[in-house]
């Protein structure tokens, strides 16, 4: 075992750091059918998202910087008045307070989201 370190199932604290397995961080549902595992820092927060086929993902907005970056399947998404398709290798970043949101494409939408600063209401739902 590593010396100075706290070990728990899906995370390793360290004193000058945290050492996540991504596969054992458990899934946070963050909206009806859409997932996350969530993974933050001091100042950021990592939110590893899946979203269903067809689920739509609500418009909202909220405080933080957000960067969404397309790993897998496509969504019709809405930043502001303007709306376009993203796909796989799309980044899309978001300023505090813009409205954002849309439904995932037929085979869903799976992706990383990066906030900044951390959204409490998605730390708040992880430690439920």
């Amino acid at each position: 075992m590593l010396k100075d370190c706290t070990v728990r199932a899906w995370v390793v604290a360290m004193p000058d750091g945290k050492l996540f397995h991504l596969a054992n961080v458990p899934l946070t549902e963050i909206g009806r059918g859409a997932f996350s595992r969530l993974v933050a820092g001091e100042g950021v927060l990592l939110s590893f998202f899946e979203i269903g086929p067809g689920v739509h993902f609500p418009v909202h907005s909220h405080p933080n910087e957000q960067v969404m970056v397309v790993l897998e399947g496509s969504a019709t998404f809405t930043i502001g008045e303007r709306g376009f398709e993203v796909k796989a290798g799309d980044v899309c970043v978001i300023p505090p307070n813009v409205a954002h949101g849309g439904p995932a494409g037929e085979k869903g939408v799976k992706g990383i989201d990066i906030f900044v600063p951390p959204r409490e209401d998605y730390l708040r739902k992880a430690a439920r």
